[in-house]
């Protein structure tokens, strides 16, 4: 009971207040306890008993207080407890978005689930959704950024960009030139930001050639909110599409997630993260545009030491 107390009162506070608890560092290490808290007491609210026992073993391995061992084990056998009245429910889906684009275009790059914080990363990491492991670099066929926060995909410039969802208009504009590190220069895209409530997302989409939309304009799922180009930081023509949780973050601030979920055999390293959030499938049946070869990529996996 104390341990359910403790994890509901940790649980209101990371997703209230925009800092880290009092003594710890600015930048907690992705392993921080603080998000293993948070998502166990989200696994809880709902009933998801199968990820909440998962969450609750991985606190008994990095527990070294024989005391909260303990109370972790008897915390485990009630939700086990639990799990055997209730049974477990369906994989949690969040059925929303619909394709970015008429037709199929190669996947260049992926979402880095080991912090897709971009130049912030910086650990030479990669992990995809299907928890495979390598290096980043520009000639890699699935990852080739560290910290992307999106998908990218190859595409003609001029080919017709749409809406994933209804919702909001939030950025409709040109973005503040920045030197980009891979090209050299100053540079400054065009993007479109978009706001969809009650469902709590935002999604991005990035190195538009024109917009067709204007901030404050509601649209529909499905409609053209600009071209695709290679405006910004790009080294040829694609759409760098991202979605970021507005809420249920273990920060309590908005967070990039994968659309495409979690299915490594170990717990999603972003989930954990205090600044990260749980990454859900988010695409309407038959919307998912393809990922070819790198949605198992297994031939291109690595293990960096």
């Amino acid at each position: 009971m104390t341990l359910l107390i403790f994890c509901y009162l940790l649980y209101q506070f990371v997703n209230i207040s925009p800092g880290f608890p009092q003594g710890s560092p600015s930048s907690p290490p992705p392993g921080s306890l603080v998000g293993v808290y948070a998502q166990l007491s989200r696994a809880v609210e709902r009933r998801d008993w199968s990820q909440a026992l998962r969450l609750v073993d991985l606190l008994l391995q990095r527990s070294p207080d024989p005391a909260q061992r303990q109370e972790l084990e008897n915390y485990r056998l009630a939700l086990e407890s639990h799990r055997s009245a209730d049974g477990d429910p369906p994989p949690p889906q969040w059925p929303l978005l619909h394709k970015p684009f008429v037709g199929e275009f190669p996947v260049t790059n992926l979402f880095d689930h080991d912090m897709p914080l971009g130049e912030k990363d910086g650990n030479g990491r990669f992990v995809s959704g299907q928890g495979q492991v390598w290096l980043p670099g520009p000639l890699h066929p699935c990852g080739k950024s560290d910290g992307h926060a999106g998908y990218d995909w190859a595409m003609p410039v001029g080919t017709p960009i749409l809406a994933t969802a209804s919702g909001r208009v939030t950025l409709a504009r040109q973005e503040p030139q920045f030197l980009c590190p891979s090209l050299g220069r100053p540079v400054r895209g065009l993007r479109v930001r978009i706001r969809h409530e009650p469902a709590g997302l935002e999604t991005l989409y990035a190195h538009l050639s024109q917009i067709r939309v204007q901030e404050g304009q509601r649209v529909a799922a499905g409609d053209v909110i600009g071209l695709s180009g290679d405006s910004g930081c790009a080294s040829g023509p694609h759409l760098h599409f991202e979605v970021r949780r507005l809420d249920q973050t273990n920060s309590g601030q908005p967070a990039p997630v994968d659309p495409y979920g979690w299915f490594g055999s170990d717990l999603d390293p972003w989930s954990l993260h205090p600044l990260g959030a749980e990454s859900l499938w988010l695409w309407q049946v038959g919307q998912a545009p393809s990922l070819g070869v790198c949605w198992q990529a297994q031939q291109f996996s690595s293990h960096p030491q």
